[in-house]
């Protein structure tokens, strides 16, 4: 895959489309989305978000997850996890993301992480299921005590908008953090990439130059195309 290394990188997005010297991920929802737009520059996931968790059969979910790896159509499963404050009872969604567990394992594919007041119960996830896949918790906000643990156990954090909100924990302590573990995303806000980019790279003493390439490099890392 063509990953140009002077190319801003929105590692996860919904239906945006990349603006120039732009690349983007587009996250799926696996129960009704399609690839409509082509391009060299987007890519995609798919998974079953857990607000959705009873939406599909487990039948139904593998069957459609494993359709788009087959087609080579997507890069890695998910979005997937825990949500305490919506969608149904968390044991269906740990059923559900327990089945994308075993789906990124089986094709060897990183795995999207949606996590809101579950932080804990997706790193017990992640270490009673010896997986050997890298997990990303997408829009991350969480405090310095879970980063660390979850980068010590081989997760990457991918952040947004939070990083420049002084009331936010992790923009006290972003800079700290390991640069070959962090992403960069716009969700579904409406925020400029490039103005993210600006923020962190102020906050890890980079050039955007630089830290533009790390974040490829970061991306070819997860996918293991180095």
């Amino acid at each position: 895959m063509n990953f140009p290394e002077d190319f801003f990188l929105d590692f996860h997005a919904h239906q945006r489309m990349p603006a120039e010297k732009e690349i983007v991920i587009q996250s799926l929802f696996l129960q009704y989305d399609l690839i409509t737009n082509t391009s060299d520059k987007i890519f995609f996931t798919a998974g079953l978000h857990p607000w959705h968790a009873d939406q599909l059969s487990i039948e139904e979910l593998k069957t459609r997850l494993e359709q788009f790896i087959n087609s080579k159509s997507i890069i890695a499963v998910g979005e997937a996890g825990l949500d305490k404050l919506k969608g149904p009872d968390l044991d269906v969604q740990i059923e559900v993301f327990k089945q994308h567990i075993e789906i990124a394992e089986k094709y060897n594919l990183p795995l999207i992480v949606h996590s809101v007041k579950a932080h804990n119960e997706i790193l017990k996830l992640k270490i009673e299921s010896k997986s050997k896949v890298p997990w990303v918790i997408h829009h991350f906000n969480g405090g310095k005590q879970i980063a660390t643990e979850f980068i010590k156990h081989g997760f990457y954090l991918s952040v947004s908008k939070h990083i420049n909100n002084e009331k936010s924990r992790i923009n006290h302590y972003l800079g700290e953090l390991p640069i070959e573990k962090i992403f960069l995303e716009t969700d579904d806000f409406n925020i400029d990439i490039k103005y993210l980019y600006e923020y962190a790279a102020r906050k890890f003493n980079m050039s955007i130059e630089d830290f533009k390439k790390q974040l490829i490099k970061n991306l070819k890392g997860l996918l293991n195309e180095q």
